[in-house]
């Protein structure tokens, strides 16, 4: 029931509620005793959704009251259906657990009267004899750990950050200029006030300290509660900086770019001390515990507002990354990487037998039950059996190229059959040690924007090498990589570029940047290439600290000669591309500071699958090898189809316990195939090897535009059928 409205009131008190009817009463009775005239004033409290709604009778009151109710949406909302009701020049903002000394109408119309100009009254806000039983109470008293009163001026102007509506007062008509509260985007109490004061002054409002118009808070936070609003401050912060851009909001420094450097520095607080704040809570519960209604001198007071300052920006760090990144880092630190996801290692091979055998070997003795792997080998022509070693091994699928193609193409072909969610690029001169991957998983999922995540080796650049002498030995290099992680454990280092030997992506930076440049062929600088434009993309690169892994270094002189000699002419591509000032000198990449991720756009870093890693555009698979004609004819009719093409390549899809042994396989098709186009070159020939041919005609589909198979009709179509769609079939096979 509302009371009848007397006179034009001088003041407009504005009081939202949800569900504290003993408060409201209390409210009530105080502002009953005030000095100002009941007549000169107006009650306007506004229910929001309680469950049990209140109850007031407003003839019960000295003034004027009215009792408004809405569904639930917060205090903004209720304090701009309130406004629709407050008929006083100057409206006076408190909250329901507020406790106004019995001049405070007085004062806040004196200030007004005696400072001309855009200015809006903020008052004190001093915890109640009562709320100061609390221990922690006492430490948030008189401090800037809730409201920061101590670094207010009295009587001297500030600016928006100072706008708290627990004792408040402001023209009404400013508060209906700029449109009141931003309820929708700020529907819990808090940043909703201050947001709306960085629109006031934008009107040129400012914000006078009266020490003099006194209003007690009857509250007591609990340590939890006060993490938990620490979180909502960092989110709200947030979403006020994505509406007015400005990163100040963020207490981002003049000239910190907030994306890249900023928020990693957020990112990293989260993770270097998320694990103090579980302690410290249980450290202050303790505290209110032991020592309720004591009085804490101030010896015992100041470490423990110092270190719940530090502390409470962690929850406010995983605020501001919930909202602007989409992403929480917490599960992950609590409870490490997500278990059961697929991850995809592709490993690049062209000769180094036993190499390959050795790193094949510590991939499986490194496996993980929590964390399922699928392997990809890519025989990049190797002529040592490599290829066929790798085509007789069950749990290898088998990527066969009959040339070298280079590391990027290989590992784009790779890239077009990966099925993780999670992928790792490696070398085949690379051995993985014990926990390899559930620490690498848990820099990749920590922050949302991972983007490339390295590790550390024998043999690295990019300050990626330790100076450590080891050998392959699978016991001493376990040994080693353990007791590194153990003292380093889930330590990283920010980085722009990384080196390959080794490097994890989630699908998302590839589906965000593609595959690898393969201008940078056959090695080279593409790796540097592509974790770069995953930084210009705007994912963060880090090298894991508690990774360690063996990366055997070369043995033969020409070899390394090689590798100086494509290392130096690709330099050259890579300065181009970045544009980087003619002349740079090998290596020098400091000039890369300089680009900025907000000036490239998707097309700018993307590269597409589809032109880089593609196998070819047509697929060819036969259940019977052996029959010469069907070869022969297959062979010819789709190899005349790519004549004048670009990219002429056969991409031979053979299930080996089916078919039969992939070297007899290629046997025939290279009899049949230089029987027929001796004198051609140019069409390239590679073979995909898996042993499930379900498996293998799914593989067939994402590598190839079409498909062409041959043999009798019911193997045919068998096949066919496993593919689950009408491949293009070429002849009458």
């Amino acid at each position: 029931m509302d009371s009848a409205p007397s006179s034009q009131p001088r003041l407009s008190i504005l009081v939202p509620t949800y569900d504290r009817p003993d408060l409201v009463e209390a409210l009530l009775t105080q502002l009953a005793g005030q000095t100002l005239d009941p007549n000169q004033f107006e009650v306007v409290l506004v229910d929001d959704g309680s469950p049990v709604p209140v109850q007031v009778d407003a003839s019960a009151w000295p003034f004027a009251l009215q009792c408004l109710r809405q569904a639930n949406a917060g205090p903004g909302a209720a304090r701009n259906r309130g406004l629709e009701h407050c008929r006083a020049p100057l409206t006076l903002i408190l909250n329901d657990d507020a406790v106004p000394a019995p001049d405070l109408c007085e004062v806040h119309l004196r200030a007004h009267a005696e400072v001309e100009g855009k200015i809006a009254v903020l008052g004190t806000f001093p915890f109640t004899a009562g709320s100061l039983e609390s221990p922690f109470t006492q430490i948030l008293a008189n401090s800037d750990l809730l409201f920061a009163f101590p670094t207010l001026r009295p009587g001297e102007m500030h600016d928006w950050t100072y706008f708290w509506t627990c004792n408040l007062s402001i023209p009404t008509e400013a508060l209906l200029q700029v449109g009141g509260f931003d309820a929708e985007r700020f529907d819990q109490a808090i940043v909703e006030d201050v947001e709306l004061g960085y629109r006031l002054q934008q009107k040129g409002y400012q914000v006078l300290h009266r020490a003099d118009a006194i209003c007690e808070h009857n509250h007591a936070l609990t340590p939890e509660g006060y993490f938990r609003r620490s979180v909502a401050l960092g989110k709200y912060l947030a979403r006020m900086y994505e509406k007015h851009g400005d990163p100040a909001i963020l207490w981002c420094a003049p000239g910190q770019d907030l994306q890249m450097d900023h928020l990693q520095a957020v990112q990293a607080t989260c993770e270097a001390f998320h694990g103090m704040v579980p302690k410290l809570i249980e450290s202050l519960n303790n505290l209110e515990s032991t020592c309720w209604g004591k009085t804490l001198t101030q010896a015992e007071i100041e470490p423990l507002r110092a270190l719940i300052r530090k502390l409470s920006y962690v929850p406010f760090c995983r605020g501001v990354l919930k909202e602007l990144e989409g992403s929480e880092p917490l599960p992950v630190l609590t409870d490490g990487p997500t278990k059961g996801g697929l991850t995809s290692i592709l490993v690049v091979a062209h000769d180094a037998l036993d190499q390959t055998q050795r790193c094949l070997a510590a991939l499986r003795a490194a496996t993980e039950p929590d964390h399922p792997t699928e392997f990809v080998f890519i025989d990049n022509g190797s002529s040592d059996g490599t290829a066929e070693f790798l085509a007789e091994q069950p749990d290898v699928t088998l990527i066969r190229n009959t040339a070298n193609l280079g590391a990027p193409k290989a590992r784009n072909q790779g890239l077009a059959v990966a099925r993780g969610e999670t992928i790792v690029f490696m070398d085949n001169d690379v051995m993985v040690t014990p926990g390899w991957l559930g620490r690498m998983l848990f820099h990749s999922q920590v922050d949302g924007r991972s983007g490339c995540v390295g590790c550390l080796s024998d043999r690295a650049a990019h300050k990626q090498q330790l100076d450590v002498q080891i050998t392959s030995d699978p016991v001493a290099l376990g040994a080693f990589a353990e007791e590194r992680a153990a003292a380093h454990r889930r330590q990283y280092r920010p980085a722009l570029l990384l080196t390959s030997f080794l490097l994890m992506i989630r699908r998302e930076v590839l589906d965000t940047i593609g595959g690898f440049d393969e201008v940078f062929s056959p090695w080279g600088f593409e790796d540097d290439d592509f974790s770069l434009r995953a930084h210009l993309a705007g994912f963060r690169n880090r090298v894991a600290l508690d990774v360690f892994v063996r990366h055997e270094p070369y043995t033969a002189t020409r070899k390394q000669k090689a590798h100086s000699n494509l290392l130096q002419r690709n330099w050259v591509r890579f300065v181009g591309k970045w544009g980087l000032p003619e002349g740079t000198p090998y290596g020098d990449v400091r000039h890369l500071a300089a680009l900025q991720p907000k000036d490239f756009g998707p097309a700018d870093l993307y590269l597409n699958l589809a032109n880089q890693g593609r196998l070819g555009d047509h697929i060819l698979a036969w259940p019977d090898y052996k029959d010469g004609t069907a070869v022969r004819s297959l062979i010819q009719s789709v190899a005349e189809g790519l004549v004048g093409q670009a990219e002429r390549q056969l991409v031979l899809r053979v299930a080996p316990k089916v078919d039969g042994p992939v070297d007899e396989v290629l046997r025939v098709l290279e009899e049949a195939y230089h029987d027929l186009f001796e004198a051609d070159q140019s069409l390239q020939i590679s073979i995909l090897a898996e042993n499930n041919p379900k498996r293998a005609a799914e593989q067939a589909l994402q590598v190839c535009g079409s498909v062409s198979t041959c043999g009798s009709p019911q193997k045919q179509s068998r096949w066919l059928g496993e593919l689950g769609l009408p491949p293009t079939v070429v002849g009458n096979l």
